[in-house]
């Protein structure tokens, strides 16, 4: 019998759990429990109620008299939080609820307390709600979406069981400074302005790169630190303004050293988390990526690939729309797609497709049952035709598309339409999970946006050199190779790294192909510069993405699934409302005005 049913608003230890609520089972039949929890919903049968209580383990029901707790009935809304205290009961067979795991019993109330009152929320489970008001109210969609729990569950075992081996294999765990130094590499720094040196900033680290190169330097051989970052960029589904990096160095060492520390690692969490057996780490150089697949994060599963046509087949014909392919850097590629027919209203769609990537359009041979079918059928030969569709990689009935032009420009293309007919003609095995290692990237590339040089990696990476005089020729940056390399999953990169330059004549002379005066070196980069005169060892290191990581393992599809309080897509924190103003006596303070 319900001896009590009150609303209080003190806590002590006579209201503390005794059980979880998904812990209970036919074991604990007959005995008392103490509960806390969530009403999740309630069940009205006259002289009975039923409650659903829920907390982090999952839900049982309870039992109640209604008479008993009509003092209570105006408080139990979805939402509060419930004391209850009860006896342990077997369900009829009849009520047994298969669904969920307490489902052979029940617990019969005998004392109730709503401990926290709850007023309507502006979601409940399975409701479809826009993604705004679930960042507002994230706490909420946190309590309501198993999913997001879960994944943050899985995020912290990832966590734990990477700390366990490092620590194994003698790693400090070694954190560096949040408040550093803004240095002009990489993406745009978010700045922290000091009050004690008006003027002056610091800022939040895009990665604690110098940091730990620095830490080698001391003679910590074996560093790691899940490090916060920090970059001021154009937001993704798999980018935030700030987001967690495993972030791991180690000195007097190779390559090989990291990738099979790096597979290791790799193994243990499969195992682990998804229990799958990962065997294969194949590596590919940058450019054959390229050349294969149009991008240096190619998808492993997908079976679809490009297909270069000879300059040579190209000469020889008279096919205006190619002959941009035989202009400098440029070239003529294609893909083929088994068994694909194209309607009118398709193709239609594909050049849709291509302009909204700022192309004019694609070409197009299809073959069906040895009938040909082309836009470019009327310029060619069937006999030259049917060469194209075979340079195209094509051989049975099918569709190739061949895109010509600037060939950076050209893998964009159709490394997306890989993408797009690899998941519309279910060609992709989502069941297996593939990795690939790209390795022997270019250390520099020509950015157009800003007319200069700069390293596709950063200006720490080690160059593969035969000799100094090698950095001494401007003419050669387009040649000389990185010793770095990227650990791709599923098409997409979840780790990078690199061996660090470990000479400071070298690093000078990077800083200088970059276009730094010597001034701007050592503004930047003099403290880092005089370190490399003290005994600097050979080391290198490698940076996990955690975010993109637990993304993958739980098959969600945008970070913001992975994290616990997550920025929207301009950036700001929609429950909290930042960033915000300050006020002009904060300004002051600070030494700082507002130019709108």
């Amino acid at each position: 019998m319900l001896k009590m049913a009150s609303m209080k608003t003190e806590w002590n230890s006579s209201k503390k759990r005794t059980h979880l609520c998904a812990s209970l089972s036919l074991e604990q039949e007959g005995k008392e429990v103490r509960l806390n929890g969530w009403l999740r919903s309630t069940r009205d049968h006259g002289q009975i109620l039923f409650i659903d209580l829920e907390d982090q383990s999952g839900l049982v029901q309870i039992n109640c008299n209604t008479e008993k707790i009509k003092g209570l009935l105006g408080y139990l809304n979805y939402d509060c939080t419930l004391f209850v205290k009860g006896i342990v009961k077997k369900r009829p067979p009849s009520m047994q609820n298969k669904k969920i795991k307490t489902g052979q019993i029940e617990v019969l109330a005998e004392e109730i307390e709503v401990l926290g009152t709850a007023k309507t929320p502006p979601f409940r489970k399975g409701d479809n709600v826009n993604e705004n008001l679930t960042l507002k109210y994230r706490y909420l969609d946190l309590r309501r979406q198993k999913k997001l729990r879960e994944n943050l569950k899985i995020r912290h075992k990832v966590l734990s069981l990477i700390r366990q081996e490092l620590s194994q294999q003698d790693f400090l765990e070694i954190e560096t400074p949040i408040l550093y130094k803004s240095t002009p590499e990489g993406a745009r720094d978010y700045l922290v302005p000091s009050r004690k040196q008006p003027g002056s900033f610091y800022a939040l680290p895009q990665s604690p790169q110098t940091l730990k190169q620095l830490l080698m330097i001391s003679g910590f051989e074996k560093y790691f630190q899940i490090a916060k970052c920090f970059r001021d960029e154009d937001l993704r589904a798999n980018r935030q303004p700030e987001f967690s990096q495993l972030d791991i160095e180690m000195s007097f060492i190779e390559e090989q050293d990291i990738y099979q520390l790096t597979e290791h690692l790799v193994k243990s969490i499969w195992k682990e988390i998804k229990q799958e057996d990962i065997q294969d780490f194949p590596h590919m150089s940058y450019q054959e990526a390229l050349d294969r697949f149009g991008t240096d994060k190619p998808d492993l599963r997908n079976p679809l690939e490009l297909k270069t046509i000879p300059q040579s087949w190209l000469k020889s014909q008279d096919v205006k729309v190619l002959k941009s392919a035989l202009n400098e850097n440029s070239s003529a590629k294609a893909l083929f797609i088994k068994g694909l027919e194209l309607s009118r209203t398709q193709a239609e769609d594909l050049q849709k497709q291509v302009k909204s990537l700022a192309a004019e359009g694609v070409l197009w041979i299809q073959k069906k049952a040895g009938e040909w079918k082309s836009p470019i059928q009327k310029h060619l030969e069937a006999s030259h035709l049917e060469e194209l569709y075979s340079l195209s990689g094509g051989a049975e009935d099918g569709v190739c598309l061949i895109q010509s032009g600037e060939t950076e420009f050209i893998n964009v293309i159709l490394s997306h339409f890989i993408t797009f007919f690899g998941k519309q003609r279910q060609l992709i095995d989502e069941s297996k999970t593939k990795f690939l290692w790209i390795k022997d990237f270019p250390y520099f590339y020509f950015d157009t946006s800003i007319n200069k040089w700069t390293a596709l990696h950063h200006p720490f990476t080690l160059p593969k050199l035969k000799s100094l005089d090698e950095l001494s020729d401007p003419d050669q940056m387009k040649n000389i190779k990185a010793r770095s390399y990227d650990l791709v999953c599923n098409g997409q990169e979840l780790a990078g790294g690199s061996l660090r330059i470990f000479n400071e004549d070298i690093q000078r002379k990077i800083f200088s192909l970059l276009g730094m005066t010597k001034n701007e070196t050592e503004k930047n980069f003099g403290f880092f510069l005089e370190a490399l005169r003290y005994g600097a060892p050979p080391h290198g290191g490698i940076a996990w993405g955690i975010e993109r990581l637990v993304m993958i393992l739980t098959e969600s599809e945008s970070i913001r699934e992975v994290m616990a309080f997550p920025k929207s897509a301009r950036g700001t924190c929609l429950m909290s409302e930042s960033p915000t103003p300050i006020s002009i006596e904060n300004l002051t303070e600070l030494g700082l005005s507002i130019k709108r």
